[in-house]
């Protein structure tokens, strides 16, 4: 008689487990999330399994809990990263620390947001070889763990704008005022809209947070070093727009400083390299 009990027991779970397989393919969107979910539909069953056991075989109450509990515990560790990944999809759906479409950070992993699910996040991948925050066109999925240890970095959250800088170098004895005057002309026309853009949303922002400044206007630093004069300008801009935005800076600046006989980018070592001052064209930007 337990040898037929048994075998029907573990008939009626192979065929639960054969129906929840189907069910899993039909549901599951991607092969990363069909893995997972088997592995819960798995450890479900056999946990089911157990349990039915030890209450057909085990008669008395205390030695069913204590085995039962046993079990349950080991279970629990052979599937913690499963759990851990559960856990971290749950709180990123409750608490929206980003959505899809949002730029993040976690780590050293940047991109976009292509898709939340309850196992993992995947990102189209910026940065690594790219230069200037640009689609590397790998497609990251990230265990939703992530976000029980790590912090999360947002570009876009709130708020759609990122304050970037850009530094020109002039060797000395340049006119650094007129210099300082065309940088600021030139970035302050290219970022006007995003300026105004910036400042609404960010009325916006202060109902939500203490906010101690918000000075979103282009603004101009200049400092001395040793070999050279280093103008540093600073302004706000849409996060997929900075590469773009860099490059025609750059190009304005280098046309009005062509035309400017007093005015020389570059250091003092790459002026005596050069052997000319109007061949000098260096210009200093952090990515």
């Amino acid at each position: 008689m337990p040898l037929l009990n048994l075998i029907f027991i573990l008939l009626v779970i192979s065929v639960l487990h054969v129906i929840l397989d189907d069910v899993i393919k039909m549901k599951a969107r991607t092969t990363r999330e069909r893995y997972n979910i088997r592995k819960i539909s798995s450890a479900f069953t056999t946990l089911l399994a157990a349990g039915i056991l030890l209450v057909v075989f085990f008669k008395e109450t205390t030695t069913l809990i204590v085995a039962y509990g046993l079990f349950s515990a080991g279970l629990v560790i052979a599937l913690q990263d499963v759990f851990r990944n559960l856990a971290g999809g749950i709180l990123l759906l409750v608490t929206r620390p980003f959505t899809a479409g949002d730029r993040i950070q976690v780590g050293e992993c940047f991109g976009d947001v292509l898709d939340i699910t309850y196992f993992h996040t995947i990102l189209m991948e910026i940065r690594e070889w790219v230069d200037g925050d640009q689609y590397t066109g790998r497609i990251m999925n990230m265990p939703n763990s992530f976000v029980l240890t790590s912090t999360v970095k947002n570009y876009t959250r709130d708020f759609s704008f990122i304050w970037d800088e850009m530094q020109i170098i002039l060797a000395p004895g340049s006119n650094w005022e007129k210099a300082q005057k065309i940088i600021f002309e030139i970035a302050d026309k290219l970022v006007s809209t995003a300026v105004m853009n910036a400042k609404e949303e960010l009325i916006n922002l202060e109902q939500k947070y203490l906010l101690t400044s918000y000075d979103v206007e282009t603004q101009v630093y200049t400092k001395i070093e040793s070999d050279r004069i280093d103008i540093c300008v600073r302004y706000v801009v849409n996060p997929r727009q900075r590469r773009k935005l860099r490059h025609t800076i750059v190009q304005e600046l280098l046309q009005a400083f062509d035309v400017e006989e007093d005015i020389v980018l570059g250091s003092i070592n790459s002026v005596e390299v050069s052997g000319s001052l109007n061949s000098v064209v260096a210009v200093g930007a952090k990515y």
